[in-house]
């Protein structure tokens, strides 16, 4: 007996659908599978060993693996333009190794970990509903998100405050608070660029702030710069600072009310804030896949996540500040805000 022509178009459309989903599902697996395999090469120093051309023999002698296993290792990182063969001879391919190096000014490395620990984190909130951070996470994306103080930095800072030449000013001779610094990376490049430019920075976990305090010494601006280790709601320093920077994105909901009233008591009259957006939604639908998972892993440790710039300036108002510009960078929406001179 023939199905009915109705019912063969229905099977056909099934078909059909199960095959997009299987081929969405295969890309998804090629981009899980190849930062697996980048994230544990980064994590065991392949990525270093290979700065220098090694034969196959020298590459299993320092993994500890077979040769052939070893072999398969870097056949996949070939094929996926990490590595190149030249002469039975692997190294890091060029573009690489110049992403990886010292003078870079991020932490590709740690960009590569960050990206597994939000893969993780999209586990746990699907299966608890929460998101921490375990031990060493913090680190993780503070050097992920954290600028390395270099030229190649030195250069992004300039360009960063060419829109906001008051706050470039009020830092240049003043005394500038860094709330949520990080690794440092943003404070310490002004330091290098300023030679005037005092600053205490507030960092909450200790072996970030610790990473920070290692760079001030090994920049030699140390005599300059004041790490705490310490919640920023504590901090009590009135009207003593010019200019101050909040990393607004990795202050809970719960905390900023009273984190920007501290910054508020901390400046002098008339003192600047600066306030980046840093993520915002985005226009390009290829993009907002991602951009759903980091928000899922954002919400879920009660984090504000892509906060436009004028919901961040009135979040400001409310806690006594007053408008001074926002601007359009290449850095994204930034905001500069002040504490009224009387």
């Amino acid at each position: 007996m023939r199905r009915p022509a109705s019912r063969l178009r229905h099977d056909l459309f099934m078909a059909e659908d199960v095959m997009t989903m299987t081929e969405r599902l295969a890309a998804w697996g090629r981009g899980a599978h190849a930062l697996a395999l980048l994230n544990a090469v980064n994590d065991r120093g392949w990525t270093t060993f290979l700065s220098e051309p090694r034969d196959l023999a020298a590459v299993a002698a320092f993994s500890g693996l077979p040769p052939e296993r070893t072999g398969d290792v870097l056949y996949a990182l070939v094929e996926h333009g990490v590595a190149e063969e030249t002469d039975g001879r692997f190294r890091l391919a060029p573009a690489y190794a110049a992403a990886l190096s010292d003078d870079a000014f991020v932490d590709l490395g740690a960009v590569i970990a960050y990206d597994a620990l939000i893969a993780r984190q999209v586990e746990d909130v699907v299966r608890t509903g929460t998101a921490p951070l375990r031990e060493g996470d913090a680190l993780t994306v503070a050097l992920a998100v954290g600028l390395r103080p270099n030229p190649a930095a030195a250069a992004v800072v300039a360009r960063l405050f060419e829109p906001l030449p008051e706050m470039w000013s009020a830092m240049r001779s003043g005394r500038l608070l860094d709330v949520g610094s990080g690794i440092g990376g943003f404070v310490m490049t002004a330091a290098t660029l300023l030679p005037e430019l005092r600053a205490t920075t507030l960092e909450l976990e200790p072996e970030v702030a610790a990473v920070a305090a290692e760079r001030a010494r090994a920049l030699g601006v140390d005599d300059r710069i004041d790490v705490r280790t310490m919640d920023a709601r504590d901090f009590d320093e009135a009207s003593a600072f010019d200019a101050a920077n909040w990393a607004q994105p990795f202050f809970p909901e719960s905390t900023r009310s009273a984190t920007l009233a501290m910054i508020w008591r901390s400046l002098r009259p008339g003192g600047l804030m600066m306030i980046q957006e840093m993520e915002s939604e985005p226009a390009d639908l290829t993009q907002r896949p991602a951009f759903t998972l980091r928000r899922l892993v954002a919400r879920a440790r009660d984090m504000p996540f892509a906060r436009p710039i004028a919901d961040l300036v009135a979040e400001a108002a409310v806690a006594g500040f007053e408008p001074v510009r926002q601007v359009d960078s290449d850095f994204g929406q930034l905001a500069l805000v002040r504490r009224p001179a009387s």
